[in-house]
């Protein structure tokens, strides 16, 4: 009996001395806090203590284990996130840009039509005004022609029945002057009378004539203006709703592209916020759960140790 108990106090004097060199070594907490343990305690009670320190030192490892695990997840889910709200909030703001520019353009485009037709309306209501100015005066002059013939042809038969009744008839159509018993006048005046007066009925006639081509002529030539003024404007006037009805398209794309923006922003913002409170515990904490798990495996050998040298002097 005094041989097992010198036996036992030299295994646990070279355990202890095992113990103490390693727990100096890797720096470990807890092979220091197994000395006193070891050097107290029956022999039989220090290799259940060194069991339970083993299972506790697994134990922390697979729940550390599990955290790395959750962590490389939680990182790796984050990271694609901020990526892809990244990218959304990028494309997001380009299509704004876009959106805001082609608005702007169209704005410029309709500007330009409305003054284009504004600008065409005014040059046709000058055009018409001053058609109306043109014809008015047409039919005046045509009208003062015609009353100029109808004056000097009623001048011309008032001299023919003046010559007739006066005997001076085949007289007028002589080419030398002659008298008469009674006075009848110079027979070339008379007749130089009714051929100027014929004369400027013709020159009436032909102001007439002249006066009602053109005014045949820019009719037509009106006619046309308006037509074709007409048929722009309703080209541009079409043009002109679809520019407006495409910018209110736009605007409203502008608006639900500012909502998602918002939106992003914030899911963004939240992702890179979840990103803060994960490096605490996973970034930095993972270079500590390296050390970590390096002495842990560290300690768990020299425990294993331990117990081989135990095992050894039981054997």
């Amino acid at each position: 009996l005094l041989r097992s108990a010198k036996n036992d106090d030299v295994l646990k004097a070279k355990l202890l001395g095992f113990l103490q060199g390693e727990a100096q070594r890797l720096k470990s907490a807890a092979l220091t806090n197994l000395l006193e343990p070891v050097a107290t305690a029956a022999l039989g009670k220090v290799r259940e203590t060194i069991e339970g320190v083993i299972q506790r030192l697994e134990e922390q490892d697979n729940q550390d284990t599990e955290k790395q695990t959750w962590c490389a997840s939680e990182l790796k889910s984050n990271e694609k996130n901020r990526r892809s709200k990244t990218v959304m909030v990028d494309e997001l703001n380009a299509d704004i840009d876009r959106l805001n520019a082609s608005i702007i353009s169209l704005g410029e485009d309709i500007g330009s039509m409305q003054k284009d037709l504004s600008d065409s309306a005014e040059a046709m209501a000058n055009a018409t005004e001053i058609r109306q100015q043109e014809k008015s005066m047409n039919a005046a002059t045509i009208e003062e022609a015609q009353k100029a013939q109808a004056a000097v042809l009623e001048a011309i038969n008032a001299l023919k029945e003046f010559y007739e009744s006066s005997g001076l008839a085949l007289v007028q159509r002589s080419k030398e002057p002659a008298m008469t018993g009674a006075y009848g006048g110079m027979t070339s005046e008379t007749g130089g009378v009714v051929s100027l007066l014929e004369t400027i009925s013709a020159d009436f006639a032909r102001l007439e004539a002249d006066t009602k081509s053109e005014e045949q002529s820019a009719a037509e030539e009106f006619d046309k203006l308006s037509s074709d003024y007409k048929i722009n404007k309703a080209e541009k006037e079409t043009d002109l709703k679809h520019l407006q009805s495409t910018k209110v398209e736009k605007t409203s794309q502008l608006a639900t592209k500012g909502s998602e923006l918002q939106s992003g922003e914030q899911e963004l913002a939240a992702a890179l916020q979840y990103y803060e409170e994960l490096k605490p515990p996973c970034v930095k904490g993972g270079e500590a759960w390296k050390e970590r798990e390096e002495q842990r495996q560290e300690e768990l050998e020299s425990l294993k140790k331990a117990m081989d040298i135990m095992s050894a002097a039981s054997a």
